[in-house]
């Protein structure tokens, strides 16, 4: 292994960290908007439910995932579904659910999330174990815009990478 894999590993592990993140604030702040409004478990439920079905929007990428520049990939090739997007999140779902205990809920669920994040870092595969349940892969894209929805997956990295690939013309 050369410095520049594992600087590419470092990078691309980097971007799934960052994307995640971002998935959570944005979970989070659905939360604390409902409890502004009043409705503190439709809030909760909201929260938990985009980091749920996140990967599942359209292209395969969540809000971080499209800021990262990543998307998310079922079996065939195509964007993840709503339904292999709740089966890939759910151990962060759960993490997130146990969050919500008093006292030590933060604890078990940070436990959880250094499972999900210990095993992603370990694995030569670049793979966590939502990925594994799920059958689903993280892919970088070329185009990092907000709009695009990935189009039919020209410059989507090859399976088992996480590497970007120069269009060819």
């Amino acid at each position: 292994m050369d410095i520049r894999e594992t600087s590419d590993r470092f990078s691309a592990l980097f971007d799934r960290f960052l994307a995640k993140f971002v998935d959570y604030l944005v979970a989070l702040s659905l939360e604390h908007a409902g409890f502004l409004l009043g409705s503190s478990y439709l809030a909760w439920l909201a929260a938990t439910a985009y980091l749920l079905m996140a990967d599942g929007l359209p292209g395969g990428r969540s809000l971080g995932k499209r800021l990262a520049g990543l998307r998310v990939l079922g079996h065939g090739g195509e964007p993840c579904s709503l339904y292999e997007s709740t089966l890939r999140n759910s151990p962060l779902g759960f993490a997130y659910m146990l969050g919500q205990i008093p006292w030590v809920g933060w604890i078990l669920a940070l436990a959880v999330v250094s499972i999900e994040g210990l095993l992603l870092v370990g694995m030569r595969s670049d793979r966590r174990l939502g990925d594994d349940l799920a059958g689903t892969a993280v892919k970088k894209i070329a185009d990092r815009s907000l709009g695009s929805g990935g189009g039919s997956g020209v410059g989507s990295a090859t399976s088992g990478s996480t590497e970007s690939r120069v269009p060819q013309e």
